[in-house]
């Protein structure tokens, strides 16, 4: 046994077998390890962000419109998931998976009246899950006089009905006959009357 390893023959087979797997294994492994290195320091989370208020027509309270650009390679590692988070509030919105090149908009609700100048917090992660967390911040205006009150109804008032008209009562008494007016005779000629006339013939 002694004498098998030991002969040259497998010594040198041996060394061959590491020199063809072993050492090409090891020189694979550390190149893999720098690129990986490479990568991380390339990666600088690279994006824009913005925050601006308004009041919108509904009535219904401040709004914070927030746009984030996610600025890295359009590649499956540098997609970001993002959480916007107002810090005067407390109110967010999670804007969901913005890939590289990718730019979305969102609306957070804050449901108050007047908002004084404040900032959006961006809650970064990647979205396939490998580690690495960042944040971005963008400021906002003030603003005011958000809610408008309820208008109190105008009552309608309700139509009067008219009276009814009261009959006039007849004169004579219920079940009485009512009485035919007389009719006046016509005149008849004049008889058996003289006239003189001195002066006639």
């Amino acid at each position: 046994m002694k004498t098998f390893f030991a002969s040259p023959k497998v010594l040198m087979t041996i060394i061959a077998l590491l020199a063809l797997v072993v050492i090409p294994l090891t020189i694979v492994q550390v190149q893999n390890q720098q690129i990986v290195k490479q990568d991380a320091e390339e990666i600088l989370w690279d994006t824009t962000q913005s925050a601006s208020t308004s009041c919108p027509a509904n009535g219904q309270g401040a709004e914070i419109k927030v746009i984030f650009t996610n600025t890295e390679p359009n590649r499956t590692s540098l997609a970001m998931d993002v959480i916007a988070k107002d810090q005067q509030t407390g109110k967010s919105v999670n804007m969901g998976t913005i890939k590289g090149g990718e730019t979305k908009i969102d609306v957070i609700q804050t449901g108050k009246s007047t908002l004084q100048a404040g900032t959006v917090t961006f809650s970064l992660k990647w979205s396939d899950g490998h580690s690495g967390t960042d944040s971005r911040s963008a400021s906002y205006r003030a603003v005011g006089n958000c809610i408008q009150p309820t208008p109190t109804p105008t009552r309608v008032p309700t139509p009067t009905k008219e009276p009814t008209p009261t009959l006039t009562p007849t004169p004579y008494p219920t079940g009485q006959p009512t009485p035919t007016p007389t009719i006046c005779p016509t005149l008849k000629p004049v008889q058996n009357v003289r006239i003189e006339c001195p002066n006639c013939p």
